[in-house]
């Protein structure tokens, strides 16, 4: 069974994944990992979606009872230009809305058991910036050549215990 960071990233990433099917994006990976990012088996655009820091806020004084609000980190990696603004704006339009949340149970495989909807994450806040590495764009490896960050600031609006 996933923690709740896991199940964030498992949840926005197959978000991500539906809806680019949906709407037409082909040839695009969603990840997890800047390993499968960089490995030879996957190829430029990838979208790699983790977790990043986090607030956990205490409800009142004299609890432990906290909210959670984690920063999620989006890192683009486009063919082109073009692509890396096409890509980054498409992912803000959809994902200012939230998405839901779901808790993944997982088997010996690493494959999903079953995942169950419990609750929505809510966006609180965007940001999005250019990476430029300030390396001649012909030098880099094509990964980094067109890349962009998207950074979220999420709530899952419950009280952990």
């Amino acid at each position: 069974m996933y923690r709740i960071s896991r199940n964030i990233e498992a949840s926005i990433i197959q978000f991500l994944q539906t809806k680019l099917a949906e709407d037409g994006w082909t040839n695009i990976n969603v990840e997890k990992t800047f390993k499968r990012v960089y490995s030879t088996e996957v190829t430029v655009p990838v979208i790699c979606i983790r977790v990043g820091n986090t607030e956990h806020e205490f409800v009142e004084i004299g609890t432990n009872s906290t909210l959670r609000n984690p920063l999620i980190l989006i890192d683009i990696f486009a063919s082109s230009d073009g692509q890396r603004l096409d890509l980054k704006d498409y992912i803000v339009s959809i994902l200012k809305h939230g998405c839901i949340y779901y808790e993944y149970i997982i088997d010996s495989n690493g494959e999903i058991e079953s995942k169950t909807q419990n609750g929505k994450i809510k966006v609180i806040g965007i940001s999005d910036t250019i990476v430029d590495l300030n390396i001649d764009k012909d030098t880099l490896d094509p990964k980094d050549r067109y890349r962009h960050l998207i950074s979220l600031n999420i709530s899952l609006d419950k009280v952990e215990l």
